[in-house]
Parts: C-alpha cells; structure tokens; sequence
C-alpha cells in the first residue's frame, strides 16, 4: 500500500509540473463570508451570494475604453496578464499606446465585487510605480485601514502578489504624455440566465447633464443584481440578457499625474421584498400626481444601492454633528467690525451653544473688510465669505500662510472658542479668483462675467492648498460650500464634477474631522458626490419661504419640516443616502424680503451699502417642537439648527430655562441613541397631504417610532410590529409601547391585552399639526400593575385596583387598561378615589371605561370637517369657543410675554395668544377670495403666506383672528369659498390651541 501511495504522489507531482509547464492554473476567485467572485481568462465568470444560496454566472464581462478618439474593446485586445493578491484579481491590457488595467477587489465585508479600469501610457515606469499621483489616492472612498494609501487597485497592496500562469503582453514605447478621455464602458457583460426586469433609477436633474445611476436587473426567484457605476453621468442599456453601462469624461489627462482611474463599477447581489417604491414621488402637497406613478425601485433594491454608498463613505463621524446655521437668523444683516455688531453676534454664539450646537455656519457682513457692493457672485454674499476676508482672498491681499487674522474676527472665533462651538466658513468654490488666469472662464452668454472653472487642475490644487491652509491659519471646524456651479465652458461638465469630488475628498483626507455643508449645487449630483460632505442642502434648495411649495400650514416652523421630511425622503429612497449624510433642518430660515421683495439696505459713506436688520423677532413658538422632532427622526446624525431666538432680546430672555432644556435635551438625546440612527428608516410612505407620514430606529427589538401628521384633521397612524419598521423578533414575542412625547411615560396599549405582539397592527389617533413619539420594548416582567392609555399610577391590594393621579385629554372618552402581576386577581377598580361599576375584569387584564370633563377642543379644533365630497361654496355651521381655551390663550401670554408690533401681527406664527381661524385648502390659490361672517358680522378673512409678505407661491390658506369672541356661548359662521375640485377643502379649524389634560374624571361607558 506504502508504494501504491507514492507512485500516486509521484503521478500527481508530475502532473502539476506539466500543467504548470503548459502555462495553465486553477481560475482565481476571491471571497469573504458573504459573497464568492470567481475569474475566467478575461474577466469575471460567476458571483455567488451565501444569503440567497444563488450562483450568478457570467458568459462574458468585457470593457472599452476610447482615447483620443480609439477605441480599445477588450473583446479585441490580445489576451491580458492576470495578477492575484489577496483581495483583488487584476488584469492588464496593451491597447496600443496605452496600458489598461482592470481591477476586481471584495472587501471582508462587502456584499458586492468592485470592477476599476485604469489607463496608463505603456512603459511609464512612473505612472506604475506611483499609481495615485492623481491627488486621489483613495478612488474606493474608504480612508486606508491597514497604512496602504493606494487602495485603487495596485495589485501589490499585500506585498505577495502571485502570477497566475496567463502571459503579459509586451509593453509599448512610450507615448506623449497628455491625452483625451472620451469614454468609458466600464461594464459590456452578459448573464448565464434570463433577465426578467429591469429598472433603471436617475439622476435629480438631467438638464445638469447628468443621467443614470445604474439599473436593477431582476431575476427569476425574487433576487437580482445592481449594476452602479460610481458617477451620475451614466448610460445604461440593455440587449436580452447583456448589460452595459458607460459614461463620458471627456477630459485631458497627463501621464505626470500617473495613471487615469476611472469610476468604480460595483457589482451587488440583493433580494427582492415585493415592496416597491413609486418611480417618482408625487410633488409636494399635490393631491395627487400629474400622470399615474409607475411601479420604482423594490425596498431591496434601495438598500442594496444604500449599502453600496455607506461602504465608500469617507466621512464616517463618531457622533451626531449639531450645527446652527447662521444666516438663518439672517446674521449678514450684522457688522461685526462694530462693537455692538460683535455684542449682538455673541448672543447667537450664546444662545446656538446653549441649545446643543458644537458648529455655527458663520456669515455676517464685516464692513471693516469688505463690502456687499464689490462681491463678484450672482447673489453678492461675496461679503460674507471666508469669514468676511473673501474679497481680499480672491484678489490676492490676504493669504492664511502669511497674513495676520483681523481682530474683529479673531475676537469671534475666540468667544466661540469660550462657547465650546467651532465657527464654520461660507465659500463659493467658483469665483474669479485672481491667482491663475488658467482657470478662469466666461458663460457664452454673458462674457463680462468671470468664473473659475473647477475642471482646471490647477484650480483644485489651489483651492485644496487654499482651504486647508484657512483651516490651520483659524481653527474653524469646516466649511459650508455654496454656489458650485458645474456648467461652465471650456471642460466637460463629468471634468467639472470630478474636479470638484477631488477637492472634497483631499479636503476630507487632510482634514478628517471638520463638518462639511454641501449647498448648491452639490446636492444634486447625487450620491457619489457627497462621499466626503457631512451631508447635502437640507431642503434641497434654498430654506428661503419663496424657495419651496408650502404645506398649507400657519407655523412657519412646521412648513418647513414638512418640506425637511420630503426632502429626507428623497434623499433615501430615490437618492441612496445612508443615515449618516442625511441633513436634518430644524426650526426655519427667517424671510429676508420686505414687501418690496428686496432686502432692505442703505447706503452709508463709511461702510458702504449696508443691509438692515429684518425681523429680528421671529420664534415660532407652538411649531418649534414639532420641528424639531421632524429633524430628529429623520436625520439625527445631523442636526441643522435654524431660526433660534437669539437676536432679538425679548426672545432671548423669554426663552424659558423649560425650554432651553427640552430642545437641549432631545439634541443630547440623539448622541445617546445614535445607533439607533444609525437605523433610521421611513415606515408609511412619503410625507404627502392627507396622510400621516413617520420613521422608525430600531435595533434587533428595541427601538423609536417617530409619527408625523401634518395635516389640520385628525388621523390614524397605523404600523405593523414586523420587518417593516425593522423589527426583528420571533412570533411570539411581547412588545411594551411608551409614548415619549406629548405624553412622557404614557404607555399605549393593545386593546384588552395592554402589551402588543409580534406583527400586530397598530393604529394610534393622531391630533392634527402634530407629532407622536413612541419607544418600542420587549414586554417587562409585570411586578406591580401597568397602567396603560392614561397617565396615572396603579396598586392592587385586597382584590382591589386603586388608580390615582389619572390624567387624560379633556372631553374625551378612552379605556384605561391594567395589567397585574402573574397569578394575581382583582374584583373592584377606583379611579381618582371614585368606584368604576363599568370595569371589565378578565384574568389578569381589566378594561376600565373612563370619560374626561370638560367639552373637547383640541389642537386644531375643527369647525368643518373633511369631506371628500365637499366643492367648496357656501357653508354653514356653529361653534363655542370654552373659557378654558381662552384661559390657555391668557397664560401664553404671560409664558411668552413679547411687546408685539404692528408688524409682528402679519406673521401667522407670531402673537401666539391669538386665536385663529384657519382655512386649509390642498394646494391653495392666492387668485381666490373668500369671506366669512360671525353672528351675522363680516369677519376679516386674510391671506397667509410662508413669506409673510405677499409672494403667491408661499401662499397657505385664510385665515381670521378671533381672539375678541366670547367664550361658552354659541356662534354662528358663514363662509364662502371658490368653487374646489372635490376633496380640496381639508377643513376649517382653530389655531394656536393645544391639547389640554385634566384629571376631572367622569367614569362610565368609553
């Protein structure tokens, strides 16, 4: 047996030396505990997917690229060279002049293969031994793990490279060193089984120039591949069960710079939930889509693609970053080269620091350094920049290496520093600078006009340089770009935002810490742009009233979440945003226009055209709660905080240590759960009129529901205990629901049990303009009795149930529920020392009728209801106003106690001891009048707009102050609408109210 065995050994040892003789070798694969790639000859030949337990077989994985007008098909190109490291399979290519090289790399914990084409002129030496001379070392958007800079397919990175046995093609002579990138054709593949489906997601804005992001390719058996290319300017096609995708740099390249890396393709297996979004969100507060919605991404699909962009992220904070965004209390209307001007802005610092924010956006004017008539860009914020030493940056008289910071600037950014919050420059990447000639460039449609075109090279290196040396000269904690406009002549708009990519993410390598706002018009290239940002524009446009369509609403603060949480949403679903880049927008941004529709200014011989101060005075005081909720369940890894009540003093010293607490405590509240966030998913659909919208965070079985409705009628909020908000738990398991606002600690129960199950529905009223949040648990051991629907305590001694200090909504009626320790039993049950003959007691759950004093008049009180019938015209009805809302009115006053103007009266959010009527009405029309009489008397009925100034776009409804109606006596309206498409009218109700609680009980039947 002995001899039999090393005769077989010795066949064995002989055969490998003749394979290996012959040039053959096993196929090279590369994988990790998710996923497998194996390799053919030219390419990728299958991926398996451990999860789906599916093999996807490739017939063919080919690419092309053209240079300088050639085409290099890899279908026609001699057979490559193959490398094989530990993570990667590289092949290389002669294409005449040019040596191509593309890269497969997996990750350890990377569901999806990555294919990098790179070009490099044969025979550079340079180039090969240098591969990221191009300022971007990093093209996969990870930082370095493991030392190695040049994560961009080297195939040397573990030092153990090994030759397969498929021989290298000679290199070239070497050619000249610039040439021209036209197109890459990153993927020209072929799948081994059908192509059922595909569906292909775009760009925010084609007119940008921009196009696809890839496709969803959908297979038999639930399951597919997404096929992304990391850019926005893709074209993807399809022909049977082939695929390609392709885009156009269109750019010059220099051999110095060392090989041309082009965007990574990104190859991801996902399952399919059969849940599907829209292909497009219905426009904001429409009733319904201009054309039918077609079926979009499935749930599945969306993640994958999310997954996708979080593994590149280079931004990857520690904690959730708040940051208080100065213009939004329009501080350009501030100089701080005066004294007073100082003092004013130290109160922001003051007020923003108290409130939770670590960042403040800072852009007041500084007379001092320069003037708002001399700015070189389209809006004349020129001023403002660079901490007010933009102008003298851009012409060359002030440079951080060597000039002295100002002392009026100084002496902001060490108050700041006092403050614990780290100021933040406003720049505009594209202005004239006077540096380089080279980069300037001017609209064909406006010649005199200069721009600097960030598809110059020397533009980005000069910024990159310029950015980071401001950063060491200040201490700032970042940037907030603006006005990064990608159109201009003389580079291709792909050169223009690849330039600007390179600036950030130098930006972010050598800066790894700071906070990096993206305005305009970053937010609209989609998620490949923001890899290195902190997040894109919170609005997705300027926050400006005029800027956007305005939920009907009289709380200016509650608009503008609205529109935060549209925006949010599509940030997610429609733009793949990861948790942690999404923004949130709290509060609002004061309108800057008076009725002129111009900022007011005055020209002075000292200063020069001076801005005035305009509205000052602008908390919303009942819609600043909601807002801030709105902001925190869509975006807590970024809270972006606005208008807060800083400027004007009688807010700033009205503002009650209450309150200061409550926002300061829900901003520390997102660093304590921010995994949580990390989580965070939207549950019920696109926030839209008529519905109730929310999210979700949660972990395994624990977590927070956030429900929004924003609508003046009441509504249920309905969700299920499953998969669909995130939850992961058996079908047996037992859930606890706490309410955590309006109504700290209330538990909310499932009727006649109290806890909830495991994919149980629940359906929650929801008051109107209002916002529920819930913390979802595991049921406790039950060691005492559970009250649950009030709020109150509960004992049990003696077969009796005892509740006290029971609290409920006034002139209501609900079932108070008990739940009692196992094993025990009660006969009898009290509630505020009063016995309850109604109470339903069966086992260990009893069921307890209660009915609360007092008529009902909630937050948004309705006069008329919603029908969906109703057209308008004339309509008829009574109310009565109780004295305890009048009383409510009273001590508001005294709570927020404001010496109000005639002009303050305007604002709809402003004066909040006033009783208002509102008129909602679904995308209503400043061309409309209407009227309305009480007790016979015509009542004005005015017109409200987001702007406060009349601006039709902002316009949201009617309304009509009420304050001087008696109380507890019946009034009788009559009012008159334009004739509406049926279903418009959403309502009349009463504002500035809100929900009232009493522990006035009157037990009986619920």
């Amino acid at each position: 047996m002995r001899s039999i065995r090393c005769f077989l050994l010795l066949m064995l040892l002989g055969l490998s030396a003749a394979l290996a003789g012959s040039g053959y070798a096993p196929a090279p694969s590369l994988r990790n505990v998710r996923i497998r790639a194996e390799f053919g000859a030219r390419g990728l030949s299958a991926l398996t997917d451990t999860a789906l337990a599916h093999t996807f077989q490739f017939t063919s994985d080919d690419f092309s690229v053209t240079v300088g007008g050639q085409t290099f098909d890899s279908r026609s190109l001699p057979a490559p060279s193959r490398t094989v490291a530990k993570d990667r399979v590289t092949y290389a290519w002669a294409a005449g002049a040019y040596r191509v090289e593309v890269v497969y790399e997996l990750q350890p914990d990377w569901r999806f293969i990555s294919k990098q084409i790179s070009i490099d002129v044969a025979g550079s030496p340079e180039g090969l031994r240098n591969p990221s001379r191009d300022g971007n070392p990093s093209r996969d958007g990870n930082p370095p793990r493991d030392g190695n800079p040049s994560r961009d397919g080297n195939p040397s990175r573990d030092g153990n490279p090994s030759r397969d046995g498929v021989v290298a093609q000679p290199f070239r002579a070497a050619s000249p060193s610039t040439y021209h990138v036209d197109d890459v054709r990153v993927f020209r593949s072929s799948l081994g089984e059908p192509i059922k489906d595909v569906y292909v997601p775009k760009s925010a804005r084609t007119n940008l120039g921009t196009g696809d992001y890839g496709a969803a390719i959908r297979l038999d058996g639930g399951r597919g591949l997404l096929a992304v290319v990391q850019n926005p300017f893709l074209e993807f096609t399809r022909d049977g069960n082939a695929f390609s995708i392709h885009y156009k740099p269109d750019m010059d390249w220099t051999a110095e710079r060392g090989r041309f890396a082009a965007d990574r393709g990104l190859i991801a297996p996902y399952a399919l939930t059969g849940r599907m979004e829209p292909d497009r969100m219905i426009p904001e507060w429409r009733l319904k889509p201009p054309q039918p919605l077609a079926p979009g991404m499935d749930e599945g699909e969306i993640a994958a693609f999310t997954s996708l962009v979080h593994s590149f992220l280079l931004y990857r904070p520690e904690k959730p970053l708040n940051l208080m965004v100065g213009w939004c209390v329009n501080d350009y209307q501030i100089d701080i080269a005066l004294p007073e001007g100082r003092a004013e802005y130290k109160r922001v610092i003051d007020r923003a620091a108290e409130l939770g924010a670590d960042h403040l956006l800072f852009a007041p004017s500084n007379s001092a350094l320069s003037r708002r008539e001399e700015s070189k860009d389209d809006w004349s914020w020129e001023h403002t920049l660079w901490l007010g030493l933009g102008q003298k940056i851009r012409k060359g008289e002030w440079d951080p290496r060597t000039s002295a910071i100002p002392p009026s600037v100084q002496e902001m950014l060490d108050y700041a520093k006092t403050r614990n919050v780290r100021l933040v420059a406003y720049v505009y990447p594209v202005l004239p600078f006077s540096q380089n000639a080279e980069w300037l460039v001017s609209p064909a449609d406006n010649p005199s006009r200069k721009y600097a075109s960030l598809g110059v090279r020397s533009l980005q290196d000069w910024l990159i340089d310029e950015l980071v040396a401001f950063h060491d000269k200040t201490g700032i904690g970042g940037y907030a770009f603006d006005h990064t406009f990608l159109g201009y002549p003389g580079t291709s708009r792909y050169a223009q935002w690849a330039g600007w990519r390179r600036v950030m993410e130098e930006l972010r390598r050598r800066l790894p810490d700071i906070a990096i706002d993206g305005r305009q018009a970053y937010h609209l290239y989609g998620p490949w742009t923001w890899l290195a940002g902190s997040y894109p524009h919170p609005t997705a446009n300027d926050e400006q009233p005029e800027s956007f369509v305005p939920f009907p609403d009289l709380h200016f603060d509650r608009v503008s979440a609205d529109r935060e949480r549209y925006t949010a949403y599509r940030y997610r679903k429609y733009e793949f945003a990861p948790n942690e880049i999404v923004p949130g927008f709290a509060n609002h941004q004061t309108s800057r226009a008076d009725d002129t529709g111009d900022m007011p200014q005055r020209r002075t011989d000292d200063r020069g055209a001076v801005l005035l101060p305009l509205r000052e005075r602008d908390w919303d005081y009942l819609g600043w709660k909601y807002s801030l909720l709105s902001s925190i369940a869509t975006a807590g890894w970024n809270n972006v905080l606005n208008m807060i009540p800083a400027r004007d003093p009688e807010e700033y010293k009205s503002f009650s240590e209450a309150d200061r607490t409550w926002f300061r405590g829900w901003i520390d509240w997102t660093a304590a759960n921010k995994e949580y966030l990390r989580h965070t998913r939207m549950i019920l659909g696109q926030p839209a009129i008529g519905k109730v919208d929310g999210t979700s965070a949660i972990v395994g079985d624990s977590g927070y529901i956030f429900l929004f409705n924003p609508n003046g009628r009441q509504l249920d909020a309905a969700f299920v205990l499953d998969d669909t908000i995130g939850l992961k738990a058996s079908a047996g398991a037992s859930f606890a629901l706490e309410e955590m606002y309006p109504v700290e600690g209330r538990l909310r129960g499932k009727p006649a049990a109290g806890f909830w199950s495991a994919r149980d529905r629940v359906s929650l009223p929801m008051d109107g303009g209002s916002a529920l949040v819930l913390r979802l648990r595991p049921a406790p051991e039950v060691r005492e009795p559970m009250l649950f629907n009030v709020t109150g305590r509960a004992s049990l001694a003696n077969g009796a149930i005892a509740l006290t200090g029971v609290r409920g909504e006034a002139g209501t009626s609900i079932d108070g529920l008990v739940v009692l320790p196992l094993g025990a039993s009660a006969a009898t049950v009290t509630v505020n020392g009063i016995a309850v003959a109604s109470a339903r007691i069966g086992g260990r759950v009893a069921t307890v009728p209660l009915q609360f004093a007092d008529a009902r008049f909630r937050q948004y009180e309705p006069i008329v209801e919603y029908d969906p019938a109703s057209a308008g015209g004339h309509i008829e009805g009574r109310f009565t106003i109780p004295q305890r809302i009048v009383d409510q009115l009273a001590r508001r006053q005294k709570a927020w106690p404001i010496p109000w103007t005639a002009e303050d009266f305007r604002t709809t959010w402003l004066v909040p001891e006033r009783l208002l009527l509102f008129v909602q009405i679904a995308e209503p029309d400043a061309r409309w009048e209407a009227r309305l009489k009480i007790d016979g008397r015509t009542v004005e009925l005015k017109k409200a707009y987001s702007a406060v100034r009349t601006a039709p776009r902002t316009f949201v409804g009617f309304y009509a102050d009420l304050s001087t109606l008696s109380a507890d006596r019946e009034h009788r309206f009559e009012l008159d609408l334009p004739q509406l498409e049926p279903g418009r009218l959403q309502g009349v109700f009463f504002e500035n109210v809100e929900t009232e609680y009493t522990a006035a009980v009157m037990v009986g039947a619920a």
